[in-house]
Formats: structure tokens, C-alpha cells, sequence
């Protein structure tokens, strides 16, 4: 046998696993009961299948069902989305079971019920809560007069935004058809963010939605419905010039008094921190330390994260208290990682023993969007 090349000249390879990959925000589930189905059409309940166009969904779905007249609104904009996912719901399961038993199985982050759904304060209240606690959005959708009504304190966006739940909305769309899920519209428009894009980041207020019918409310109407944070979809008069559907008020029921492109934003952002910072930790092939090179790595990698929401728009230069001084600072990119690699050098005993980097406190400031504006004119 010939001398082996090994012998001489050994190479190792050292193969890097894949680790986890960002999560896909552009996506939406509809949840389905066999009544939806055409005749000789066979669905296996808690199943899912994708669709990508309107066409090839009514193949299985009846023009007439809730799933087909959702997937008419998602697929309404440009640029469309890619697909919409349908789940086959049992019909004896409830709405948080139906709930978990899908996101075991996958990931959409947007979440649609059938009108009938909106109806039935409890189960709405009760994703509300579901999807906070597993981060999915929900649009729910309302005809009720009582909506616009301030004096209202029981139709059910007025209870939505006593509960303050973060990850759903609620829209006003009374009409026949598919306009009670002109909200899932608004959903699909955030197809046009890419995080990985420059400047992609949209909002959803004063989106065109094609197929929308613009309302024309009253004032105390108008006004109900910002009191109870609450989506509507109205024409904008100007000296008999009208824009003839825009979106007001887009925000969601969230205690803190966010915007859909406020909660959207930041669970992409949290959702990107913490793929890079898995992937950094364990796809090394080799440790990372607890040294100041090892938690530099770290910082280095949570920092180009946070350079690409400030370079798709998400955040966006400002000032901002630093808690630490008390001094008012500039953060030029939107962020702050109060952190430095020598910190790791005073871990304690039993953070070492738990192998456990420094905890890393980040500032990010929205860049949010001007949404009003008041002008002064000075005449001389």
C-alpha cells in the first residue's frame, strides 16, 4: 500500500451547523371548519395547507365560506403576499385550543377567525390574551353601531382595550362581503417590510387598500372610535376633494398605546436579537469564552443587529435619558448597548459556574412615523 497523505498532511474539517433562521413576520393563518369546503373536497382536521393566490384557495373553498372572503383581502394588495396558510380547525375544539394545537405545528404570525368568531365576547377576549402570551397577531373585525357609539361601555372593542392586550387590532367595517376583514388587508400591507431592506419599514396609518369601502362617520363617531383604539377605514375631504379610502387610527388595544407598526416592529427586532445572539453562542464549533473577547463577539453581533432596524427605518436617531448618569444623550442610530467586554470580568462565582455572559442592557428608540402636523403661518 502507498504512504498515506495523511501521514503527512492531516486536514480536519470543522462543519458549522445551520442554527436557527429569522422567523417569516410576513405571514398569515386562517382558521377553517369543514362547512367551507366545496363538495368531494376532502381536509384532514389539524392539518394546514398553503395557498398562494385566491384562485388556487377557492379550488378547495366555497366562494361563499369565511376563508375564502378572508384570503380575498389578504391577497387584494400590491405587492401581494406570497401565500396564506389555512388550518383545518375540529369543530368541537376551542378557540385557545385550536390556538396552541396550530402553533405547534407552525409558525404565521398574523391570525384570522371567521366573523361568527367576533361575536363571541369570550373567545375574542380569549385570544387576545393567547396571542400576547405567543406572540400572533390577531384582527378582529366589528359592524356593531355600538362601536361608534362613546357611550358604549360593552361592545367589544371598548372591553378588547380595557383588557390592553399588545398583539391584536380591532377594525370597523360595517358592508356585505368581505369588508368585515378589511383589517386583514391592513395585516397584508405589512408584506412591504423587509428587515433586511433600507428604509422598508411602513405604518400602517394612511394605507391604500384596494376593495376597501371608505365610511364617512360623524365627528362623535370618528371620535369613539380613537377612544377605543379602534381601526377604520374613511374617506378624506378637503374643500370638495376627496381621497375616498384611507386607514385612521391604526392602532392596537396595547395598554401602552402602541401602533400595529409599533408591536409588529419590535417583535422582529427581538425576534433577530435572539437568532443572532443563539447563533453566535452556539455555532461557534469552538467555546465562546467568558473573557472579554468572547463577550465582545457577542456585543459585535447584537450591535450589527440593531444597525439593520436603524437601516431599515425601524429605529431612528434621537435623544434619550441615560438612567445611568442622568444626563440627556443622542443616540445617532436609534440605539444604545450600555455594555462593554470588560464587564464580563466581574461575573460572579456562580455566573461563571452557570456559564452565563454579563446581561446586556440596549436602548432602541423607534424612528416611528409623523402621522400629524401642525403649521404656523406668520403674516407680516
Amino acid at each position: 500500500m502507498s504512504y498515506q497523505v495523511d501521514s503527512i498532511l492531516k486536514v480536519i474539517l470543522n462543519l458549522k451547523p445551520s442554527g436557527l433562521s429569522y422567523a417569516n413576520f410576513q405571514t398569515g393563518l386562517i382558521f377553517a371548519v369543514s362547512s367551507d369546503l366545496n363538495v368531494g373536497i376532502t381536509f384532514a382536521n389539524d392539518t394546514f395547507k398553503d395557498y398562494s393566490s385566491l384562485t388556487e384557495l377557492a379550488v378547495d373553498f366555497t366562494t361563499s365560506s369565511a376563508t375564502y372572503k378572508i384570503a380575498t383581502r389578504w391577497f387584494a394588495n400590491t405587492p401581494q403576499p406570497d401565500s396564506i396558510t389555512v388550518w383545518m380547525k375540529v369543530g368541537g375544539d376551542t378557540v385557545t385550543q385550536a390556538s396552541n394545537k396550530a402553533a405547534a405545528a407552525l409558525f404565521r404570525f398574523f391570525h384570522f377567525w371567521p366573523s361568527t368568531t367576533f361575536s363571541v365576547e369570550a373567545d375574542v377576549l380569549a385570544l387576545a390574551t393567547w396571542g400576547d402570551a405567543n406572540e400572533r397577531f390577531h384582527m378582529f373585525g366589528t359592524a356593531d353601531a355600538a362601536t361608534i357609539d362613546p357611550a358604549s361601555t360593552t361592545d367589544i372593542a371598548y372591553l378588547l382595550k380595557a383588557q390592553g392586550n399588545r398583539f391584536c387590532a380591532m377594525a370597523y367595517q360595517p358592508g356585505s362581503g368581505s369588508q368585515i376583514y378589511a383589517g386583514v388587508q391592513l395585516c397584508s400591507a405589512f408584506y412591504k417590510f423587509r428587515p433586511l431592506g433600507l428604509r422598508t419599514a411602513i405604518t400602517g396609518e394612511y394605507q391604500v387598500l384596494p376593495g376597501v369601502t371608505g365610511q364617512d362617520l360623524s365627528t362623535t363617531a370618528y371620535n369613539s372610535l380613537r377612544a377605543k383604539n379602534t381601526i377604520c377605514f374613511t374617506k378624506v375631504e378637503l374643500k370638495g376633494s376627496v381621497d375616498n379610502c384611507r386607514v385612521i387610527n391604526s392602532k392596537t388595544m396595547s395598554s401602552y398605546g402602541e401602533f400595529m407598526d409599533d408591536v409588529i416592529n419590535l417583535a422582529v427586532l427581538k425576534n433577530y436579537l435572539q437568532v443572532a445572539g443563539y447563533n453566535y453562542i452556539a455555532n461557534a464549533g469552538t467555546k465562546r469564552p467568558l473573557t472579554p473577547i468572547g463577550y465582545a463577539g457577542l456585543l459585535h453581533t447584537l450591535d450589527q443587529v440593531c444597525k439593520i432596524f436603524y437601516n431599515n427605518g425601524v429605529l431612528g436617531d434621537s435623544t434619550y435619558l441615560d438612567e445611568i448618569d442622568g444626563e440627556t444623550k443622542r443616540a445617532k442610530f436609534g440605539y444604545v448597548i450600555q455594555a462593554s467586554p470588560e464587564d464580563v470580568l466581574s461575573l460572579t462565582d456562580v455566573q461563571r459556574s452557570n456559564r452565563a455572559f454579563p446581561t446586556t442592557r440596549i436602548i432602541v428608540i423607534l424612528a416611528r412615523a409623523g402621522h400629524t402636523a401642525e403649521i404656523t403661518v406668520n403674516v407680516e
